[in-house]
């Protein structure tokens, strides 16, 4: 049994255990606590292996790495430390605020800054609708007949783009994984996955209906993503999104469908939310069909 007091003492961040340990939910697969005590107020995350075909991998030393570059221009906690293993564990500042629950303008500016990070040393992720395409074919494989010929029917045909230079990108960024802080900052969290790619990845993620289900919120309506578009300000790059959206729709799609059988039996809830997000993605990949 794992113990972030013990752990945090034998490392040498706590000299005693006037501290209190908190589990905190929200993850399916790693191990999260809050640890609180007079002058300190962490995270430790302990990882926990990947087992299956991931679309959102746990990458412990790509998030160590993440949070000292995104925290340097306030955009994520501060890393306390991290403890490479078989079992690794990452401490960092917890984030005091509130899931963001509204203002698309502030995120889009927020990705627009996240750009700036440097990208060396992270995973180069599918860019071109074809590398695209590949990874969601991937996930047909793991779906039922049904399921695997409504994809396939849905699925949009590839071509040519062209070059971009990769940006830091985070891939995950949900409603839940960006943080509104007292004083009106905004934060993001959970950053076991960050990557270089098309900007546009983290453009479709967050204003995606998928990504807002699954945070058991409403998708965003037609004219909030409109005002994302304009806070971001970016013409070469709304254009590249409108062009490559079916794609990654297409991609999510099929993620979602593995993730319903997944916990079909085991977590019917989240089976339920991956089933509307999968559903709200068809709908859409239909209707451009």
């Amino acid at each position: 049994m794992f113990d972030p007091i013990t752990f945090l003492i034998e490392q040498g961040l706590l000299r005693d255990r006037s501290v209190t340990a908190k589990p905190l939910t929200g993850g399916y697969l790693n191990q999260v606590y809050r640890v609180r005590g007079a002058d300190i107020d962490w995270v430790v995350k302990r990882f926990m292996p990947e087992t299956e075909l991931a679309l959102f991998p746990n990458f412990p030393t790509d998030e160590a790495l993440a949070l000292k570059r995104a925290s340097a221009l306030g955009l994520a906690p501060k890393p306390i430390g991290f403890f490479d293993g078989e079992r690794p564990v990452l401490v960092y500042e917890f984030c005091e605020g509130e899931m963001w629950h509204g203002g698309v303008g502030d995120v889009a500016r927020l990705l627009r800054q996240l750009r700036s990070v440097e990208t060396g040393g992270f995973r180069l992720v599918p860019m071109t609708p074809a590398e695209i395409l590949a990874e969601g074919d991937a996930f047909l494989a793991r779906v039922e007949p049904a399921m695997r010929d409504k994809l396939a029917a849905t699925r949009p045909a590839p071509f040519e783009v062209g070059a971009v230079a990769r940006s830091f990108l985070h891939t995950d960024i949900g409603p839940g994984n960006i943080i509104v802080t007292k004083d009106g900052r905004l934060v993001v969290i959970d950053w076991q996955c960050p990557a270089a790619g098309d900007p546009v990845q983290d453009m479709v993620a967050f204003l995606s209906p998928a990504f807002q289900i699954l945070y058991e919120r409403a998708p965003l309506s037609a004219d909030e993503d409109t005002a994302f578009h304009i806070a971001y300000d970016d013409k070469a790059t709304k254009e590249r999104y409108d062009r490559l959206l079916p794609f990654y729709d297409w991609r999510m799609a099929g993620y979602c469908a593995t993730r319903k059988l997944k916990y079909a039996e085991t977590r019917p809830e989240a089976s339920l939310r991956y089933d509307r997000a999968l559903r709200a993605l068809l709908a859409r990949l239909e209707g451009r069909t």
